[in-house]
């Protein structure tokens, strides 16, 4: 006891210092509120994760006198304050750290629902910039007054997230337009967030020494700096549109390229129930409804446009009635070359047919195992028996609680040291899990296999799911021809 009492004492005085260093450099902030000196953030940082332990030690000292009915109590009161202080922390801080707030908040299935719900606002309830400084971000990108393009501008913001708020608008035509604006030294943040993580290499390459760190890391940052330049994401939004314009459920807003610049982006206002609110409503045929709509739009975009909108927490959707969905937030896309995509095809094959030698051939064209490296054949097939789980056999496959939790002992960093995550696998597997939790609180049950089809073997031409429960579609979203897409087309 005396020694945990000293650990405690330790990291009381930790704590009470970093919050002295912050408390000195607040005044550092940008017009928005956000501390944007790399020491700063990591003090922040520190100090969350200093409160995280004093509690931990705290909680571990009383459970060893605690019943075992209390012990589930005060577990589940430790993770709540955590969740609650880390939202608060994510929330302000904005940038990188609000991004993996927002993944965690519907990823992690570990947390009670309490906890859950205080990480929920992260994805689109952050503490808001105020209206004069939203206003002068709009004016200086615009170079004009408001009312030289708007007839009005909401003052309060439909939403703020991790890099920008909305505002509702209306142009001068009556169109009904939202402004995504940029927080002022947001895109600094995240570019000393990113610093932060120049040990991440390091980290990455002691937990999966198997591993290209850099290649990894690389593939992190470019993503995220993409997302502070809105002039990509206006044509990465553009481009969705394209694809996808005319399909009777899947919908992308269209963008106002002559209104749009690096830190303002227009696009048209589209009214419909967010994600938490539509679990609420619905029934349960809107949310299988729903399901087909979100398979659809994720794999089709994947196995045909071979690009992908890799952002998949549920803020980004918005549904409607009529059954559709609206597709936002096209900061962070990525581009998947042709030969990736048909590697993968091939081994998903593999694994469907039951051939481990295709197995065996696909893992190391894809380099899941690097050359020179040990192959530890039965381990590889039985790993990704856990992610080909849905469409591996011809059957119905449910996504169940139990199913998501298997993925904490399949995903054991331990384990993963006998594996190589190329870039293209991490942003890929970014997309699966956060799709899986969807699916998981929406009730999804289907025969995948006979679904997925259609990108396993693409000559079959079998129907995108929503057509094959009946929602009658245009001829050019029934092909499973590939019809890739680059960044040149955008």
């Amino acid at each position: 006891m005396g020694t945990g009492w000293w650990i405690v004492a330790s990291i009381a005085v930790m704590i009470a210092a970093l919050g002295a260093f912050v408390a000195v450099r607040a005044r550092r902030k940008s017009a928005a509120g956000i501390n944007t000196a790399m020491s700063v953030r990591a003090a922040q940082v520190s100090r969350l994760a200093g409160k995280v332990l004093l509690r931990k030690a705290w909680l571990r000292m009383r459970m060893v006198v605690a019943t075992r009915k209390r012990r589930r109590a005060l577990r589940e009161a430790h993770q709540l304050k955590t969740a609650e202080e880390a939202a608060a922390v994510m929330g302000n801080m904005k940038g990188v750290f609000m991004k993996l707030g927002q993944i965690v908040s519907f990823a992690n299935d570990a947390l009670p629902e309490a906890a859950k719900q205080a990480l929920q606002g992260l994805q689109n309830d952050a503490p808001p910039m105020s209206w004069s400084v939203a206003r002068g971000v709009i004016e200086g990108a615009l170079g004009a007054d408001l009312g030289r393009h708007f007839a009005r501008v909401d003052e309060t913001p439909l939403a703020s997230a991790s890099i920008g708020q909305v505002h509702r608008a209306r142009l001068l035509d009556g169109a009904e337009v939202v402004l995504k604006i940029q927080y002022p030294g947001v895109d600094t943040a995240i570019e000393n967030d990113l610093k932060l993580t120049g040990g991440l290499a390091a980290m990455v390459g002691g937990l999966y020494p198997n591993s290209d760190a850099r290649a990894i890391v690389g593939e992190l940052r470019e993503r995220m700096l993409d997302e502070v330049d809105y002039l990509k994401e206006a044509r990465n939004q553009a481009l969705f549109h394209r694809l996808w314009d005319g399909h009777p459920l899947i919908r992308v807003p269209r963008v106002y390229p002559e209104l749009t610049r690096k830190k303002v982006l227009v696009q048209q206002f589209v009214r419909g129930l967010g994600y938490y609110d539509f679990l609420d409503a619905s029934t349960s045929a809107e949310r299988t409804r729903a399901v087909y709509v979100l398979n659809d739009f994720v794999f089709d975009s994947l196995h045909r446009f071979h690009v992908f909108n890799g952002d998949p927490h549920p803020g980004n959707y918005l549904f409607h009635e009529d059954g559709g969905i609206s597709f936002l937030d096209f900061g962070c896309i990525r581009f998947f070359d042709a030969g990736f995509i048909h590697e993968l095809q091939s081994f998903n094959r593999a694994i469907a047919g039951q051939d481990r030698d295709a197995f065996d051939e696909a893992m190391h064209r894809l380099k899941l195992i690097l050359p020179g490296k040990p192959y530890d054949r039965d381990f590889c097939w039985e790993f990704f028996q856990y992610h080909a789980a849905p469409f591996a056999l011809d059957r119905e496959f449910p996504f169940t609680d139990e199913y998501l939790a298997e993925a904490r002992a399949v995903m054991n960093p331990v384990k993963l040291r006998k594996l190589n995550l190329p870039p293209e696998l991490v942003f890929f597997n970014r997309i699966t899990f956060g799709l899986n939790a969807i699916f998981q609180q929406l009730g999804a049950s289907a025969n995948w296999h006979r679904l997925y089809r259609r990108y396993l073997f693409p000559a079959e031409e079998v129907p995108p799911s929503l057509a094959a429960h009946g929602v009658p579609l245009p001829g050019k979203f029934m092909t499973a021809a590939p019809q890739p897409v680059t960044r040149d087309k955008l």
